[in-house]
Parts: structure tokens; C-alpha cells; sequence
């Protein structure tokens, strides 16, 4: 099943992940500087439509399109045993377990987030969570065709897996007694993050190693799920290098 994958970002690493899969580009009448898109998708074989602004709206469902979509299959969910089994041998290893991220605009931010920091793979549940659709896409700026998704029926349960498969977890709480800069992580860690007003559920939290917070100076209290998430895979990721 296709859908309209939209945006300049999404839609270059689309082309650039999967381009034999891309069915038709639609690119708005009027617009500029879709040059390289253009000639990126008829290298594909892709065919390229022109159609109006409204058009574009009514196909995407979006206004912000930013002039591009890409009829194509959204990706794919990843096994968490072929994760485990590729990254089994690697001396660092990160992944990244959210509960409760129902926001599309926080679930993508987040992936992004995954992606530039080096993260193994994303792991969403298959309810109360936001899923793959072309606005976490968007929001991903494509990321999300290139750091792998799972979509666990039950979370507890590969959480679990991580762990069985050597990974030391770490929950990102308000409450913790320990801060991320207290915290030194394993190199083989799993952080988890819960969204910002229901958090992770008691028993995903309970599951959890250790629980960590991130130090707030400032008169608010709480961090968006998407910038807490940045803070905790690069503060992992200051502390392990990628190699």
C-alpha cells in the first residue's frame, strides 16, 4: 500500500533509501530549487507530475508539503531480533524505547534525534503511541529511513529482550534521584522516555535498571519529550564516541 510521502527532506531520502519503490513524484506547478528532486526521480524511473498547490493539499492531507511528495510505500517495521542479532558484536550499541509519545511532531523529532546520534533503532508501541505516517515522516526530516522501527506489541516485553541481550536501561524520570551527568551509561544502553504529561508506565518503568532525570534550572517543570530525548542520546553519545 502507497501513500504520499511529503516534504523536501523526506522525499530525498526516500530517493536516496529507496528509490525503486517511488511510483510518481508530484511537484507543485510554481515551485523553485526542486531541481536535483526532480532529476533524482527520474533517474529512479519515476514519472513527475505537475499539479496545482490545492492539489498537493488535498493529496497530502498537509499544507506543509513544501511543494514535494512522493508516492511510495512507507517503511517498513523492523524485527527486534534482527536488531539484537546485527548489533550483537558491536562493543556500543543504542536503543531507544518510547512509551506513550502520541504526538506525529515528537515522534518524529525524536527519530531524527536517533538517527543523527547514531541510535541502533526505535521502538514504539503498536497502541498509545503515535505510528509510521507521512507527518512523523515530515517531522523525522526522513530520518526514519534510515535508524530502523520497531513496533512492539508489548514493550515490557522487548525491553526485556534488550536486556536479556546484554544492555543495561535507563529511564528518563522527573523524580530520579540520579542526573544524567551523575550517570555513567553502559555501552550497551537503552534509554527510554515517556512523554511529557503521562510519562512511562509503571510497569515499563519498573522494568528499568536505573532512572535518570535531566537537571532543570529554569522556573518550568519539564522538557519536551523530543528535546529530553536529544539531551540523553548525546550525553550517551559524549560518553561513547560513536566508533
Amino acid at each position: 500500500m502507497t501513500s504520499f510521502i511529503y516534504g523536501v527532506n523526506p522525499v530525498r531520502e526516500l530517493l536516496r533509501r529507496r528509490p525503486g519503490e517511488v511510483k510518481q513524484i508530484l511537484v507543485g506547478r510554481k515551485e523553485q530549487g526542486l531541481e536535483q528532486l526532480i532529476a533524482a526521480a527520474q533517474k529512479a524511473g519515476a514519472s513527475v507530475t505537475l499539479v496545482n498547490r490545492n492539489e498537493l493539499d488535498s493529496m497530502t492531507n498537509s499544507h506543509e508539503h513544501q511543494g514535494i511528495a512522493a508516492e511510495a510505500p512507507l517503511p517498513q517495521a523492523a524485527a527486534i531480533e534482527d536488531i539484537l542479532e546485527k548489533i550483537a558484536r558491536n562493543p556500543q550499541a543504542l536503543v531507544v524505547l518510547l512509551d506513550q509519545i502520541e504526538d506525529p511532531q515528537n515522534l518524529g523529532a525524536i527519530i531524527r534525534s536517533a538517527e543523527c546520534s547514531g541510535a541502533d533503532c526505535v521502538v514504539i508501541p503498536e497502541h498509545r503511541s503515535a505510528g509510521v505516517t507521512p507527518s512523523v515522516l515530515k517531522a523525522s526530516a526522513g530520518a526514519l529511513e534510515w535508524v530502523p522501527l520497531v513496533v512492539a506489541t508489548n514493550l515490557t516485553r522487548v525491553l526485556e529482550q534488550v536486556k536479556e541481550a546484554g544492555f543495561w536501561s535507563y529511564a528518563a524520570t522527573a523524580s530520579a534521584r540520579e542526573s544524567i551527568w551523575q550517570t555513567r551509561f553502559s555501552e550497551k544502553s537503552a534509554l527510554v522516555i515517556g512523554s511529557e504529561g503521562k510519562g512511562i508506565r509503571p510497569l515499563v518503568l519498573k522494568n528499568c535498571d536505573f532512572q535518570v532525570a535531566i537537571p532543570l534550572y529554569g522556573k518550568i517543570e519539564s522538557l519536551n519529550a523530543s528535546v529530553s530525548s536529544a539531551v540523553l542520546l548525546y550525553e550517551f553519545r559524549r560518553q561513547f564516541p560513536a566508533v
